[in-house]
């Protein structure tokens, strides 16, 4: 995330956050990184279902 927000300054873009996620295949946690603050979802996701997934990665797309 630090390496994307770099990347986008470098290229004169602005966003007000880079989203992540990390994940084991079956759990999932995502991230938020603004400016220097680093924002954590402490809660696992499992997959199955995968409907609450997407709907988490739709949003980061959208939001970006």
């Amino acid at each position: 995330m630090v390496a994307a927000q770099r990347f986008n300054e470098a290229k004169k873009q602005s966003f007000t956050a880079v989203y992540g996620t990390v994940t084991s295949g079956t759990q999932w946690r995502f991230l938020k990184l603004e400016g220097q603050t680093v924002t954590i979802d402490l809660m696992d996701y499992s997959l199955p279902p995968v409907e609450l997934i997407l709907s988490f990665l739709v949003w980061m797309v959208k939001a970006g």
